[in-house]
């Protein structure tokens, strides 16, 4: 805990250097798993031993990351001893009054900025933040950085343990990295808007992955189609896997279905239900995709032909001969 310093004489209140990181999300994400890709500033104008460093991260109002007491130095690598955070959290405007005037900035804060930064800090720590934050609208745009910051900052209230690299979509339960999970306000969702305290916000927000969150969220039910099909195991890629429709004929008037390839009458064995238009690999569920190898001026998937186009524009699968 930070003790009070406004009744301290000058001489005993430390330099305090405010770090606001332009990368909010990868500060946000090293403090928060501890990890050594935390930047602090350096050089011969930047922060010595027994100076104070405060990271903020995010926009305005800016979420206090870190205080850290600068300590032994590696060469241009300083080694803080003590880190505050991210435990509970601290909104960096509601500081003092004036600390808005600092947004997005960095460098040496005046000695009576200084001591009410520091007792701004203590004070918010122990007593909790009084204010709120906008969420930002899940629905329609994306949530504000700072309510990701608060839910990566936060984690440890939420699930007891630190961040780590990989932590498991809130939906799908598989692991993913964290610098691309996506923060889902589940608080809006569920009705729960208006102001809300900080430790609700971050109790509501459930960081999920890219393609949960987008199911998550009104839309069409091509892009949730295209979304559930399965990923091709040859390339990856998602979203964009066609069905493969075998025994249906095709005349001139017929409306063909949308994000499909016909196989057309022969159906091989065994029998590949998708079809990848990003590597041209044709694959049966559960299975492993089978893709054209070699020097060949048209690729073609294996065992099942090539994909024309007709004049209409849509995909039809065309049996080898």
């Amino acid at each position: 805990m930070l003790p009070n310093v406004s009744s301290l004489p000058a001489w005993l209140v430390p330099s305090v250097y405010l770090n606001w990181s332009e990368d909010w999300l990868g500060e946000a994400d090293a403090i928060a798993s501890r990890s050594h890709e935390h930047r602090l500033p350096g050089g011969a104008d930047g922060p010595q031993r027994g100076d104070v460093v405060v990271t903020v991260v995010g926009s305005e109002p800016g979420i206090v990351a870190a205080v850290e007491l600068m300590g032994a130095s590696q060469g241009e690598d300083w080694v803080s001893d003590e880190v505050f955070g991210p435990d509970k959290p601290v909104v960096w405007d509601d500081l003092f009054n004036g600390a808005a005037a600092y947004a997005r900035s960095s460098g040496w804060l005046p000695q009576e900025h200084a001591r009410l930064v520091l007792d701004g800090i203590a004070h918010q720590y122990k007593h909790g933040a009084t204010g709120t934050l906008d969420a930002g609208n899940c629905e329609t745009d994306e949530l504000s950085p700072n309510l990701h910051v608060l839910r990566l900052l936060g984690h440890k209230q939420v699930s007891g343990t630190d961040l780590r690299r990989e932590e498991r979509c809130a939906s799908c339960e598989r692991f993913v990295d964290v610098m691309q999970l996506r923060p889902h306000d589940d608080g809006a969702h569920t009705g729960q808007t208006g102001e809300r305290p900080l430790a609700e916000l971050i109790e509501q927000t459930f960081l999920v992955c890219g393609p949960c969150h987008a199911l998550l969220h009104p839309h069409a039910v091509l892009s949730q189609r295209a979304q559930m099909r399965p990923a091709c195991p040859s390339c990856g890629q998602r979203g964009a896997t066609k069905r493969i429709v075998w025994g249906q004929g095709i005349h001139d008037n017929m409306k063909l279905e949308p994000d499909v390839v016909y196989g057309g009458f022969d159906t091989p064995v065994p029998t590949p239900d998708w079809y990848c238009p990003e590597c041209y690999a044709n694959f049966s569920s559960g299975a492993v995709a089978q893709r054209a190898l070699g020097d060949m001026p048209d690729a073609v998937p294996v065992g099942v032909g090539a994909v024309g186009t007709p004049a209409n524009g849509e995909d039809l699968w065309t049996p080898e001969v």
